[in-house]
């Protein structure tokens, strides 16, 4: 078992059952307008993921930017820089800037009745996506949101398929919930007084 500590939040990685390939995608927060930074400090230790116009660097609506590369697991990491967060820092770009979970990503063969549930569960809502016949739901905040996906659809940039992975994921919430999802199996917990993504 691995455990990171980030700012505000935590990441445990444990081992896969034998002969499974569990590859996930996950992002994190990182202070705002640091992008350039963040890809500079990343290019010293990884090769950034490109995009099919050769970016690495992508641009999103809704204020956001992006890096994303594969850690050791060949997970697929984001670094997010949001707009939306007031979350400046004036440190040189390093560890300490990982602020923390802003994503998880989760597949689901039923995904609105995947996303009704991690919704009821962490009380909250959709932040984007969610459409009828659409293929992701992130539930959450700017903080940090589950993303529920169609079983199959790729994870950008390189089109890793999405699939039912073993995944726990614990919150901060109004209320003490616990929902346990089959599928992945997920379980998804909330707590007064506690933020992580496990």
């Amino acid at each position: 078992m691995l455990e990171v500590r980030l700012r505000d939040s935590l990441i445990r990685f444990e081992p896969a059952a034998r002969g499974l390939d569990a590859r996930y995608h996950f992002a994190i927060n990182i202070p705002r307008g640091g992008i350039e930074d963040a890809a500079a400090w990343l290019d010293e230790r990884h090769a950034p993921l490109a995009f099919d116009d050769g970016a690495t660097i992508v641009h999103a609506d809704r204020g956001i930017a992006a890096v994303y590369f594969l850690d050791s697991g060949g997970n697929i990491v984001e670094f997010i820089d949001n707009d939306h967060l007031d979350n400046d820092s004036s440190q040189p770009f390093g560890p300490d800037s990982f602020l923390e979970i802003a994503e998880i990503g989760i597949a689901a063969a039923d995904a609105e009745t995947t996303s009704r549930v991690v919704q009821q569960t962490l009380s909250t809502g959709i932040l984007w996506g969610g459409e009828p016949g659409g293929q992701l739901t992130a539930i959450g905040d700017d903080h940090g949101v589950v993303i529920v996906a169609a079983t199959g659809r790729g994870w950008i940039p390189i089109g890793l398929p999405a699939r039912p992975l073993p995944t726990s994921i614990v919150a901060e919430g109004p209320a003490e919930r616990d929902a346990l999802l089959p599928e992945g199996p997920y379980r998804i917990r909330t707590s007064l007084a506690y933020s992580a993504v496990v």
